[in-house]
Order: structure tokens, then sequence, then C-alpha cells
């Protein structure tokens, strides 16, 4: 493939994903390759990556009766998910109280109280993916990181995030705030504790939203 052709796989693979963060695409629709040409305006070849990329990933799966649908999580599925991710993050909090420098820490701040200032939905969400990407890199650890970045493109299939929940939102604030509050006093423990509550709590949100 070539470089203009790898260029417009990306442009693809992005084009897809966003669409599943946005909701624009749901679990079980379907992925048509003519439809994505229609809408980006590029040519089968480099769409054809880009789906198989997505499908190796787990992003796309192969439905008997519909062809290439994105994927679907169960409740199963869904925990799992949920599970992994405490752990993940309870250890990124941990070791970020021994390796986040002063100046990390205030980033983090930063990046918390920007948080009371934003209002829809989308900004919150990139503002939350900044915040726990950035208690990984302060983990000092890439193996963590990578780790959770690939856990990271099985989340998307989870939908709407829970903050659009405007109680959540609130609670997400004083729990990112505190986490930040307890590595930058290096308590690995309460630092462990804290964002493993902070995921169970973002669970039981989706739990609910899911059983009504």
């Amino acid at each position: 493939m070539s470089k203009n052709q790898r260029i417009s796989s990306d442009v693809i693979y992005d084009y897809v994903i966003n669409a599943i963060k946005e909701g624009k695409l749901k679990p079980k629709d379907r992925i048509k390759e003519q439809d994505l040409a229609l809408e980006t305006g590029l040519s089968r070849t480099p769409i054809r990556e880009a789906l198989g990329i997505l499908l190796n990933e787990g992003i796309l799966t192969q439905d008997g009766k519909k062809g290439l649908v994105v994927s679907g999580l169960d409740l199963v599925s869904i925990t799992k998910l949920y599970e992994m991710r405490e752990l993940l993050e309870g250890e990124a909090a941990r070791l970020a109280t021994f390796f986040a420098s002063k100046v990390e820490i205030e980033i983090l701040y930063n990046i918390v109280n920007s948080q009371k200032k934003l209002s829809d939905v989308q900004s919150l969400r990139a503002n939350n993916i900044l915040f726990h990407e950035t208690i990984f890199r302060c983990s000092n650890n890439n193996y963590l990181l990578k780790t959770m970045q690939n856990l990271d493109k099985s989340l998307i299939l989870l939908g709407e995030s829970t903050l659009a929940k405007p109680q959540r939102c609130k609670e997400a604030f004083n729990e990112h705030f505190q986490i930040v509050s307890a590595i930058e006093k290096k308590d690995e423990k309460m630092a462990m504790d804290l964002a493993k509550f902070h995921i169970r709590q973002a669970y039981k949100v989706r739990l609910e939203r899911i059983l009504s």
C-alpha cells in the first residue's frame, strides 16, 4: 500500500471510531464500504484496509445476516471491562505517587479544574480521557499505558459517556480531585483505593443505564 493509501486508511479508521464515540454508529449497525466511500470521498482500497484493522481489533464483527457490523458488548463483557479498568487505574494511581513530578501534578490539577468550565458531553469526555491518560503517563510504566490504550478501544463500544448524567459529572470532578490530592501527598494506598472507587462508581452508573 502506498503512503497516500495509508493516510486514507487512517482517515477512514478515525472516521469510524469517532462515529462510534459520538453515537452516530451504534452496536449492531451495519458498515458498508459503499456508504463510507460516499461519505468520505475515498476509494474502496483504503476503506477495506481500515475495516480490516477494525475487524481485527474487535471494534467491528462479521454478522451472518448483516455482514460487517459494529460490535456489541453484553453485560458480562461490560463487567469484565470495568474489572480490568479498575485494576489498571488503581495501579497507575499507586505508581504515580512515586513518579509524578510537581509539574505533572500541576497539570493534573489543571485538567480537573478545567472540567468545571465544560458543559457538553463531548468536551467532558475528552477531558476525562486526558485526565486518565495523564495519570497513566505519570505511572512511568509504558506497559501499563499500552494495556490501557488497548482497553480503550473496547471502551468506545460502551456508547454515551456516564458523564452525560449531570450528577455523575459532579461526582467525577470530586473523585478526580481527591485522586490527584492523594498522588500529591504520595499516599499510594489512598491513591489506589480512590482510583478504584472512581471506576466502580462509573460502572454503577453504566449498570443503572443498562438495566433501566
